[in-house]
């Protein structure tokens, strides 16, 4: 009897440890089951929420607003800030999506960024070009792309001008006769030594502004240029080209031409610094606000009007009017005048 308890007992407990096994492997087995259920349902998940973040994000890239791309070339000059500014509340009062990107001055930067603003999908693109000769394989690309595009500012290489379809911009050559007039009623008949500091080199900004001046004050063959540097648009730099005319020159100088306000203030430093501003007269071509104020104090007799505020929003009517299709002038001109103390009252320079 007693083997047989212990017979039985041994059954016994071995059915407890089996069933023990057979939970314990049960419990195992569960969560695994769980993980891989978990798993496979946060993929789906995952999946989904990415289809929706997607159709959210074509959502908010189009929601009704037209996407123009801006490339410039100069897009941290002081003009081209204001001139921005203006761009971007027009923008946002019109539903429009702008993106900006800076050129940097160099033509294949900007080729780049806008064979990748096509290929990403935009309505219109705005081209702010450098110097004149870097623009050709640019604007054929543009031209070939099939997207309607302005060019802003600056005009491009004369061989692709018939592939655009509408610059915005001012007359230069109009704003650089205006500066000559003022220089030629500077000195009178009597003419005179004129130092020039210029833009950056090869810009039709440049190249215009440069040849009205010259073909007015070119009449009077009293009139001699004594030199002729670009400053880059860049005021340091406009300051120690000025501070090396007055060592070069000296007394030589009777009059300085600084192709736009930023370049006219460093000049203005250099002389005041010499002892020379207010007695050496100083022309310029635009209105930034240092120029309208010198003006205003009588300490500069004028300018020409080049308002970037005006520029920049006839620059985003002008792409917009293209991209639905309306017709636009083959040259879109930001109207300029000669500006002197009776007019320049409520002007915003730059």
């Amino acid at each position: 009897m007693k083997k047989n308890a212990n017979s039985i007992m041994k059954k016994m407990i071995s059915a407890i440890l089996a069933a023990l096994m057979i939970a314990s492997l049960a419990g195992c087995a569960a969560p695994a089951a769980q993980q891989e259920t978990q798993e496979i349902s946060a993929e789906t998940t995952t999946g989904e929420e990415q289809a929706a973040a997607e159709s959210t994000a074509e959502g908010e890239d189009t929601g009704g607003k037209t996407k123009i791309f801006f490339t410039n070339a100069i897009l941290t000059a002081p003009y081209c800030a204001l001139q921005l500014d203006a761009m971007q509340q027009y923008a946002a009062a019109n539903n429009i999506d702008l993106q900006v990107a800076d050129g940097k001055e160099d033509a294949q930067t900007q080729l780049d960024q806008i064979k990748n603003a096509v290929t990403q999908g935009v309505d219109g693109i705005i081209y702010f070009p450098g110097d004149e000769a870097s623009t050709i394989p640019v604007v054929r690309y543009l031209d070939e792309s099939g997207v309607p595009f302005i060019v802003l500012n600056s005009k491009v290489d004369e061989s692709v001008r018939d592939l655009v379809p509408s610059y915005v911009g001012s007359d230069y050559e109009e704003m650089g006769r205006m500066a000559g007039e003022l220089a030629v009623d500077a000195l009178g008949e009597e003419g005179g030594n004129i130092v020039i500091i210029n833009g950056l080199s090869g810009t039709e900004v440049a190249n215009s502004t440069t040849k009205g001046f010259m073909d007015v004050v070119s009449a009077n063959d009293n009139m001699e240029i004594l030199a002729d540097q670009p400053a880059d648009w860049d005021t340091a730099k406009a300051m120690t080209i000025m501070e090396d005319y007055i060592t070069t020159f000296g007394d030589k100088i009777d009059l300085v031409f600084a192709v736009d306000s930023g370049m006219t203030k460093g000049a203005a430093q250099a002389l005041e610094d010499a002892g020379l501003w207010g007695e050496i007269p100083v022309v310029c071509s635009d209105q930034g606000q240092f120029v309208l104020d010198a003006i205003a104090a009588g300490e500069m007799k004028g300018t020409a009007k080049q308002d970037a505020v005006d520029e920049g929003n006839l620059a985003m009517d002008t792409i917009i009017k293209l991209v639905n299709g309306e017709e636009v002038d083959t040259w879109e001109i930001v109207p300029t005048e000669m500006l002197t103390m009776d007019n320049i009252e409520g002007l915003k320079g730059y």
